[in-house]
């Protein structure tokens, strides 16, 4: 059902540029961006089940090509063993990305570093001691913009996160979400 939800939203983000008129070239150097995500994080893990991803994010423009994003990040797959327990991963990124020109679609791929926060859950309540984790991440997308100052943008982001224990909370988020420039 979440798969076939963000096939659509996906789908919908493809259609709607075409309609959008060409507007102020965004984004600019100085420019900064404000958004948010929403999606699937599919684990690597054979333990743990497909869950919801949700991020915001702060990005400064040093050039019309090159910027640094901020935010936070938090993921919450399932255990397959028993479907009430998780384990909740939040994440504080910093990173690189790089975009292309292409009129209303402007491509992107990126880099970054973060710290992962991880806590298991049982049946909704902490289970344990909590795990700080470093972590990497490589992205690519898109933004298609449905004005000036606002895209609506597609994302493939591969966590690389340390394992706790032999326990490995390393995946694929795919989400689609919101971005205002000013």
């Amino acid at each position: 059902m979440k798969t076939q939800l963000f096939i659509g939203m996906f789908v919908l983000s493809l259609v709607l540029p075409s309609i959008a008129s060409a507007q102020a070239r965004m984004p600019h150097k100085d420019a900064a961006a404000v958004g948010g995500d929403i999606g699937v994080f599919i684990p690597k893990e054979d333990a743990l089940s497909n869950g919801l991803v949700l991020e915001g994010f702060y990005e400064y423009y040093f050039t019309a090509r090159d910027s640094v994003r901020v935010g936070a990040g938090w993921l919450n797959p399932k255990f397959d063993r028993e479907s009430s327990d998780s384990i909740r991963m939040i994440r504080i990124p910093v990173d690189i990305v790089h975009n292309w020109e292409n009129g209303s679609v402007h491509p992107f791929v990126g880099a970054g570093l973060a710290a992962y926060f991880l806590q298991e859950r049982d049946n909704g309540e902490n289970f344990g001691e909590s795990e700080t984790k470093f972590g990497g991440t490589i992205f690519g997308g898109a933004e298609f913009f449905t004005s000036g100052t606002v895209s609506i943008k597609g994302e493939a982001r591969y966590h690389v996160v340390s394992k706790v224990n032999e326990f490995n909370p390393s995946g694929l988020s795919l989400t689609i979400g919101l971005k205002g420039y000013f």
